[in-house]
């Protein structure tokens, strides 16, 4: 941990453990709201693969190559509704001390973040003949079933930003564990019922659209509408959304756009062995995703998450140039933290795929995907070391570093370049994935030391 905020020395340590112990760990909010948001992440992530190896299972190699391509392109949309979320995040966490000026920001965000994401659907329709002939798919309707999922899917982001934003981590982790539930149900229902890949995406659409209503009903019900609420210049907001889908794009294309080009370049076998690699490797970037999301919204309001470190400060009689140099170095001391958090539970996932790939795939997909092992253990690797670098951005663009943002785009742009040019085999895509995220992460750990 960071020295800078936590003054964590090996005599208090040897002296008195457990206070230490206490007061670095049991203390420490990050951790708290980060574990809230761990569970629920682990839960919704359960559901969420559940429906995944039900999916692999019951479509098999080929048309689960198919469904995987189609779900990339899901997650690529998704970008724009990353970039809703991490604005609603910002300036939610700003005026969350005004709630009149919040609950017209909220509502006023909402109605515009829908008109963006019917305009969207409609864009995505249009591009169906070119989409659904470079994802080589049997049937155009199958590209205007993802498009189906964007107007509630995008609008659902601003309601979740709004919540991380007032740092309600309960509710908000409660809302993705439902959303995950219902599309696990009406998932098994639908292709149960015969509708194969369509019952599939059509789990999706409807999922959202519950979850949208009730996440909308809440936040109207919480939120105050009485008082005269302040102008706001949605400029402000229009101006950070592009770093923010910059960010949004960051943290999906480069885990999922080598999935769309496997569909692309192999086989339908092959690209079914790397969709499964990638599903199963995806775990170690959802399980720790609680921290990032718990770390944000502190970072934008210039909290410590440990409330230990100002008792400390007044004990030890911090100088004026200490207390100038506390808000930046307890947030070195909040990203530290994250880090170390991050890293012991990806890495332990990584652990376990790297020593037992046959058997993690053969129990979650059957014998028909062991021969993906290899993929396995490098796209292991290659998402801890993604997971550590979402984590620095994350960091830097609630510190409104956009100079790091467009750094790690162009960075990223560079890494599916190489992807395109560079795809003799699966194994090949998997360690040209680790060499660039391995890249990013050191870029953002010099970003933070200069």
């Amino acid at each position: 941990m960071s020295s800078d905020t936590d003054r964590l020395s090996v005599r208090q340590f040897a002296t008195d453990p457990m206070t230490v112990v206490r007061r670095h760990v049991v203390g420490d909010d990050l951790l708290h709201h980060g574990s809230v948001m761990a569970l629920a992440t682990a839960a919704s992530g359960a559901l969420n693969y559940a429906y995944q190896v039900f999916m692999g299972r019951a479509l098999g190699p080929e048309q689960y190559g198919v469904f995987g391509a189609l779900f990339a392109l899901f997650y690529l949309v998704n970008v724009l509704g990353r970039g809703i979320r991490f604005s609603a995040t910002r300036f939610t966490a700003e005026l969350a001390d005004d709630g009149p000026a919040l609950a017209t920001f909220t509502r006023r965000f909402l109605w515009q973040s829908m008109l963006f994401s019917c305009g969207v659907f409609l864009v995505l329709v249009a591009l169906t003949p070119v989409l659904s002939g470079f994802l080589d798919v049997p049937s155009a309707l199958f590209v205007v079933a993802v498009a189906g999922a964007a107007p509630f899917g995008l609008a659902l982001t601003a309601n979740f930003g709004t919540l991380q934003g007032l740092q309600w981590f309960v509710p908000l982790g409660s809302y993705k564990v439902l959303l995950a539930g219902v599309k696990l149900a009406l998932g098994v229902g639908l292709v149960v019922l015969g509708y194969g890949v369509y019952g599939a995406f059509g789990a999706l659409v409807l999922s959202s659209v519950v979850v949208f209503g009730a996440t909308t009903l809440h936040l109207r019900g919480r939120l105050s509408t009485t008082g005269d609420a302040p102008a706001f210049d949605y400029r402000r907001a229009y101006r950070y959304t592009v770093p923010a889908i910059l960010t949004g794009f960051c943290l999906t294309v480069p885990t999922t756009v080598d999935v769309i080009l496997a569909k692309h370049f192999f086989s339908a076998r092959l690209a079914g062995l790397y969709v499964a690699a990638s599903v199963l490797g995806k775990i170690l970037v959802f399980l720790p995703m609680g921290i990032s999301t718990a770390l944000f919204p502190k970072v934008s309001t210039g909290e410590t998450g440990d409330a230990g470190d100002i008792d400390e400060a007044d004990a030890v009689g911090d100088t004026d140039a200490e207390s100038s140099d506390a808000a930046p170095k307890a947030a070195t001391g909040l990203l530290t933290r994250a880090l170390v958090y991050t890293a012991g539970i990806a890495g332990v996932g990584a652990a376990v795929y790297w020593l037992a790939p046959t058997f993690v795939l053969t129990t979650f997909y059957g014998a028909a995907y062991a021969d993906a092992a290899s993929l396995l253990q490098w796209y292991g690797a290659a998402i801890l070391a993604f997971a550590l670098a979402s984590v620095v951005l994350n960091f830097e663009l609630a510190r409104d570093n956009n100079r790091f943002v467009y750094g790690f785009t162009a960075l990223s742009l560079v890494e599916i370049a190489l992807m395109w040019a560079f795809h003799s085999s699966p194994l090949q895509f998997v360690q040209v994935l680790l060499l660039g995220n391995v890249a990013l992460f050191v870029l953002g750990i010099i970003e933070v030391n200069s």
